[in-house]
């Protein structure tokens, strides 16, 4: 519903490019050639969402170790602009830079997907962090996806009980050894599939070990959907 006043409404009251600063009568505001322009992982793997190799789904390194989730969709790939978008989303309180790009995100995922979970779970923030930023930016995502594919959010069904801080400056090992006792889940998923949504996914950490509680807890499976993914050969992300 929201996407259809949102469509009305832009038709009456023209926005503007948060990239170009361009005029546009588009539903969001992102003219069609910087969105059609925003960097995308090529050729990605079904299940981590990194480049797999040409006419592969999985790729070499899940087919070896495979991660705890069975599926990560990325609309993006983590560099510029949309690395200054997130961070503008995040740290700057952009709220309408998120909720346009989780708009995109919307958009990929129904064009490549037939079936959907039957929740979203946001990654949580700890109280600490929720309270001095003002909101969660997974949940943000969530409520627009929520919307676009009427699959309810469930915020409340895990916390983060541990502030594990900035992990930008940690190595993969570093952060999964951070990651450890991180969160905790509060009610019973009795088979559902679950999508976890977060913002930005690097090693995969974060994502890999709430996955992991999930399935104890019941979960019969467990998707990443995040607006971007961070390339192997940048690792600057937050996850």
């Amino acid at each position: 519903m929201k996407n259809w006043l949102n469509r009305m409404l832009y038709g009456l009251l023209p926005g503007k490019c948060i990239l170009c600063s361009a005029a546009t009568n588009r539903y969001l505001d992102l003219c069609l050639n910087c969105e059609t322009d925003l960097p995308r992982l090529p050729n990605p793997c079904w299940q981590c969402g990194l480049t797999a190799a040409e006419g592969q789904e999985i790729c070499g390194s899940c087919l070896i170790h495979p991660p705890p989730f069975s599926h990560c969709f990325a609309a993006l790939e983590y560099s510029p602009p949309v690395d200054r978008l997130i961070h503008q989303f995040k740290n700057q309180r952009k709220i309408m830079f998120g909720k346009v790009l989780a708009t995109v995100l919307s958009e990929q995922y129904l064009r490549h997907h037939m079936v959907f979970p039957d929740a979203w779970i946001p990654v949580p923030l700890h109280k600490d962090r929720l309270k001095h930023r003002g909101f969660n930016q997974a949940l943000e995502i969530a409520e627009v996806l929520a919307d676009t594919t009427q699959v309810p959010v469930n915020p409340r069904a895990c916390r983060r009980i541990t502030d594990t801080g900035d992990q930008k400056s940690l190595s993969a090992k570093q952060r999964k050894q951070n990651m450890k006792n991180v969160f905790t889940v509060d009610f019973p998923l009795n088979g559902e599939c679950i999508g976890i949504i977060d913002d930005v996914v690097t090693t995969t950490a974060t994502v890999s070990e709430l996955t992991r509680l999930l399935l104890k807890h019941g979960a019969s499976d467990v998707q990443i959907i995040c607006l971007a993914r961070t390339p192997v050969t940048s690792r600057s992300g937050s996850t």
